[in-house]
């Protein structure tokens, strides 16, 4: 390989993914000489109740373009998801609007949201969680996405949990025929096969 011609993002990516399948049994370890890492999104937009947990991926979510890119609520077996960075956009339309018809944004996101934790888990660790206040302020601040200072993994063939955490008897009082629309999207690096 000529590391020339690759830029840095890539090459932390690549160690990171070899170094991470040096750590899994025999068993289970990817056949990183066919994983290609590549630039790429998760995401997930919902219609989304206020109060308690309130999960973005279900067992029967499905993939489609401008709802979410999960089938069901994991990755297929083979490609790995390097997540380096979050966004959080929230909208109030009319609760029959298409998910993907929603025109998100951060201009006005209700306060009791701002007071959420976002939460990525797989295999009950916690992955990201964080404020969705400190989420937006780094939007504010000209990036698209809050940067985590660290890579979180989200593993193939593995049950992945997306859920918005709200403070202790959270409530949103909309109008009548309104419902409120969240769009959690993470920026990193997924593996595909190569040629």
């Amino acid at each position: 390989m000529n590391f020339l011609r690759n830029q840095e993002p890539y090459l932390r990516i690549t160690e990171y993914l070899k170094y991470k399948n040096s750590m899994r049994k025999a068993n289970e370890k990817w056949n990183i000489s066919a994983m290609k890492p590549m630039p790429s999104f998760l995401y997930a937009n919902k219609k989304v109740d206020v109060g308690g947990s309130v999960a973005l991926l279900t067992g029967s979510s499905v993939a489609k373009r401008g709802v979410t890119n999960f089938d069901g609520n994991s990755l297929v077996k083979g490609r790995v998801f390097v997540a380096s960075g979050i966004s959080i956009k929230c909208a109030v339309a009319d609760e029959t609007t298409p998910v993907q018809d929603v025109k998100y944004s951060n201009d006005s996101i209700p306060n009791v949201v701002m007071q959420a934790h976002i939460v990525v888990k797989q295999k009950n660790e916690i992955l990201i969680d964080l404020p969705i206040s400190d989420i937006i302020e780094a939007s504010e601040e000209g990036s698209i996405y809050f940067n985590l200072g660290s890579f979180a993994l989200l593993e193939d063939d593995t049950i992945t949990e997306i859920e918005i955490q709200y403070p202790e008897g959270a409530k949103l009082a909309l109008d009548a025929g309104k419902a409120l629309f969240t769009s959690c999207r993470l920026s990193g690096f997924a593996t595909y096969q190569k040629r």
